[in-house]
C-alpha cells in the first residue's frame, strides 16, 4: 500500500516536474502574435469583461479541466466555459484570481506558468494554450484541485446564491445533507413547515436546527443544519422532540452531510457550549446517524467522540443513536480529532 502511494505522489511529482521544464525549455517566441492571443485570454478573464474574454476564444474552443474539480470536464465553445466553469469558480471562491508569471511558446501552443489566489491561499499551475488563426482553439489547466478545493466555500453560502429563505436555495441546502441519489428525489420540507417541494423516495429533507427559522433563512448551509431521513427516522425525530419514547418498525439513518452547530454529546436540548458538560460539547461535520429501534442494540459502542470512530450520542436514554463520522467531520473543531494532540487531553 505504501509504495503505491509512494509511486502515485512520484508520479505526480515527475508529471509537474516534465511540465515545469518544457516550459523552461521552450524557445522565445518567433511569432508574437500568437503570445499575445495567449495573453489577451488572460487580461480579458482579469477584467471581469466576459464579452470580451469570449471574442479570445474560438466559436468551438474546447477546454478540459481536471475531474478533481466538481466542474471538472471538457468543454465546448466560450458560452459553455462562462455557465460551466467561471459560475462555478466565483461561488467556491469569491477571491479567485489568476496571475500568468511566464509564457513560453513552441510553435502555436503556448505553455503558461501561473499563480493561483482561490480561498486566500495560493497556488501555482501550468496551462496550456492552443492558438489557432489568432484564437484559443484549445486550453487545458494542471490546477492543484485537491489543494484548490480545501480552501473552497459551500456555493450556497457565496454572496450570489441571494436570499436564504427562498424554496430554491431552501431545497439546494436541505437535500444536501444527503447524498444526491436520495436528495434528488427526496420530499423537502421548509423552515416554517411548508412543504416545498413533493418527493418520490419515502425521504424527507429539512433543516434540523431547532431554533427558530430567521426571516431572512439560515446565514448558511451548516448553520441550517439540514437533515434527510425516511419515515422511520421522523417517528424518532417527532419522539424526541416531544419528549416521547420513540416507538419504530425498525432501525433508521439520518443524513447530516453538511453537519451540526454543535450539542452536549450527554443531553438533548443543550443550545450553547456554556450550558454544555465541561468536555462534552461537540460541533459536528459531516455524519450519518443510525437511530436504533432498541437503544440497547448500541450499547457496546463508547460515547467518546474523540476517536474518529462511530460513537453513541446521549448515552443512556431512549433517545441514544450512533453518530457515524464520515470526511471532515472535525472541520469545525479540528481539537477533537484524534489527529489533534489536544484530543487526548
Amino acid at each position: 500500500m505504501l509504495g503505491s502511494i509512494f509511486r502515485e505522489k512520484l508520479k505526480k511529482a515527475l508529471t509537474v516536474s516534465a511540465l515545469l521544464a518544457l516550459i523552461g525549455c521552450g524557445a522565445p517566441a518567433e511569432d508574437s502574435d500568437i503570445l499575445s492571443a495567449a495573453k489577451a485570454g488572460y487580461e480579458t478573464f482579469q477584467t471581469g469583461d466576459m464579452e470580451a474574454w469570449a471574442k479570445t476564444q474560438a466559436v468551438d474552443v474546447h477546454w478540459k479541466v481536471p475531474l478533481g474539480f466538481p466542474y471538472g470536464g471538457d468543454f465546448r465553445g466560450p458560452q459553455e466555459v462562462i455557465n460551466r466553469v467561471f459560475d462555478p469558480i466565483v461561488k467556491y471562491w469569491p477571491d479567485f484570481q489568476v496571475e500568468p508569471k511566464q509564457y513560453n511558446q513552441i510553435g502555436n501552443t503556448v505553455y503558461v506558468h501561473v499563480e493561483i489566489t482561490a480561498g486566500g491561499k495560493t497556488s501555482e499551475s501550468i496551462h496550456v494554450v492552443t492558438i489557432e488563426n489568432g484564437v484559443y482553439a484549445s486550453f487545458q489547466v494542471f490546477d492543484d484541485a485537491g489543494f484548490m478545493m480545501s480552501a473552497s466555500i459551500n456555493p450556497l453560502d457565496a454572496p450570489s446564491s441571494g436570499s436564504h429563505a427562498t424554496p430554491e436555495w431552501q431545497i439546494a441546502a436541505y437535500t444536501s445533507a444527503a447524498p444526491d441519489f436520495i436528495g434528488a428525489d427526496a420530499t423537502v420540507m421548509g423552515g416554517n413547515g411548508e412543504i416545498l417541494r413533493e418527493g418520490s423516495n419515502g425521504w424527507t429533507c429539512m433543516a434540523g436546527n431547532p431554533r427558530p427559522f430567521p426571516e431572512d433563512g439560515w446565514a448558511t448551509v451548516h448553520e441550517a443544519m439540514p437533515m434527510c431521513g425516511d419515515a422511520e427516522a421522523f417517528k424518532w425525530m417527532s419522539a424526541a422532540l416531544s419528549g416521547a419514547k420513540p416507538d419504530m418498525d425498525r432501525d433508521s439513518y439520518i443524513w447530516m452531510l453538511q453537519g451540526d452547530v454543535g450539542e452536549d454529546n450527554t443531553k438533548m436540548g443543550v443550545l450553547s457550549e456554556k450550558d454544555a458538560v465541561p468536555g462534552q460539547w461537540i460541533e459536528s461535520g459531516p455524519h450519518l446517524m443510525l437511530m436504533p429501534k432498541d437503544p440497547s442494540t448500541i450499547e457496546n459502542f463508547g460515547d467518546n467522540f474523540k476517536t474518529g470512530e462511530p460513537y453513541v450520542m446521549f448515552p443512556g436514554t431512549d433517545y441514544a443513536h450512533l453518530m457515524i463520522p464520515v470526511a471532515d467531520y472535525y472541520a469545525y473543531q479540528p481539537e477533537s480529532s484524534p489527529l489533534s494532540e489536544k484530543a487526548g487531553e
